[in-house]
């Protein structure tokens, strides 16, 4: 609780309103739905309406308008979003119709009559204003902060557990599972793997796990949410002594990653980074590289807010998460971050694996070096 007794979820939730009311005043609008899952979490501090992750709307909408807020849900999701997301003590006002009956739109014009609405995906009678509404998420809260930085170091400690103890003849797909048990322990959901063993980690850029077994070789990706928000890291680990080329290779990825998030100030154009990593790319000697995979870009709720190209216009904001992911055929490096004005807060990092001191522009990074079982 604040002195005046108001709670910091209520005070994150009013500020993530008034940003959402900016948007609709300069659009004349005269309220925004909002139907994916995403922005639910977003705007509820963390609470979920997704029950299938290959599905980008959620189970219930939020309506809000120039006055109130409503969670808008069937009457099989109106229990839940009561009792467990809590969205009454938040604040929103739940309106309710049949399953077998209802028509989301007429609920909305019953609330707000015929007026101009926003919505974040394309959905019939509304206009759809997704990359007006994304923008809203960029520039994360402290209590979003806490959270992200607790699903951090849970993420990088649980990963690094898991691939500290493998060894040659375990299945890609059994280091995913292992990995994934790791994190829905703590209710942490995996929403992404790419695990390659061996030559995959050179032949794909996203390598899927299957069922191959690992003999020298391990490259691990995660994608991991938690109360909505999204990180994304890799860690490599290889069984015998390297050979000097590839542990050299393996290095140089991670000083392109320590260039590019010393880059990653906020004021700067996210053009900037990607630009020294490609600088980077040549003068070490892996030319035409970075064609091949993109770098990365900014995250929070979805693993990429957005990827930096050539034609990204985006500058860096205060407080808003960055992941890049360098890559050179057969080595990876990437942990996510927070830019700040006094510099990069990390979301993940070593914990349990061998450390890298890396000093790039006044920054002094502690990155994961190569694992050698």
């Amino acid at each position: 609780m604040n002195q005046d007794g108001t709670s910091s979820v209520t005070l994150e939730i009013q500020e993530k309103l008034r940003r959402l009311r900016t948007v609709m005043e300069n659009r004349n609008l005269q309220a925004l739905l909002l139907k994916r899952h995403v922005n639910f979490s977003w705007l509820t501090a963390g609470g979920t309406n997704v029950l299938c992750m290959a599905q980008d709307g959620g189970v219930s909408s939020i309506l809000v308008t120039h006055d109130k807020s409503y969670v808008i849900a069937s009457n099989i999701e109106v229990p839940r979003m009561r009792e467990e997301e809590k969205v009454t003590e938040k604040g929103f006002e739940i309106v309710e119709y049949s399953w077998y009956e209802g028509d989301e739109m007429k609920v909305v014009q019953e609330i707000c009559g015929q007026g101009r609405i926003g919505c974040d995906m394309p959905f019939e009678g509304a206009q759809n204003i997704a990359s007006e509404i994304n923008r809203c998420r960029y520039q994360l809260l402290e209590p979003e902060k806490e959270r992200y930085l607790w699903l951090g170091r849970e993420v990088s400690w649980l990963l690094e557990e898991v691939l500290c103890s493998v060894h040659p003849g375990l299945l890609e797909s059994e280091i995913a599972a292992g990995i994934a048990f790791k994190l829905w322990e703590k209710r942490i959901e995996p929403i992404g793997f790419q695990v390659a063993a061996d030559e995959r980690a050179y032949q794909f850029r996203h390598p899927v796990a299957f069922q191959n077994p690992v003999r020298k070789l391990l490259l691990a990706s995660v994608m991991a949410r938690y109360a909505g928000l999204v990180t994304t890291v890799t860690r490599m680990v290889h069984f015998g002594t390297p050979s000097q080329e590839f542990l050299k290779q393996y290095r140089d990825n991670v000083r392109i990653e320590c260039e590019m998030i010393a880059l990653s100030k906020p004021g700067n154009p996210a053009l900037l980074p990607l630009k020294r990593a490609v600088e980077l790319y040549e003068q070490f000697g892996y030319q035409g590289e970075w064609k091949y995979h993109h770098q990365g870009g900014a995250m929070g709720y979805l693993p990429r807010d957005y990827r930096v190209d050539f034609n990204c216009k985006e500058i860096i904001l205060e407080n808003q998460a960055f992941c890049w992911n360098p890559s050179i055929a057969g080595t990876k490096s990437e942990d996510g971050f927070i830019a700040t004005s006094s510099g990069p807060l990390f979301i993940t990092y070593p914990v349990r694996f061998p450390v890298l001191s890396v000093e790039v522009s006044g920054f002094s990074f502690k990155r994961p070096d190569l694992l050698i079982l």
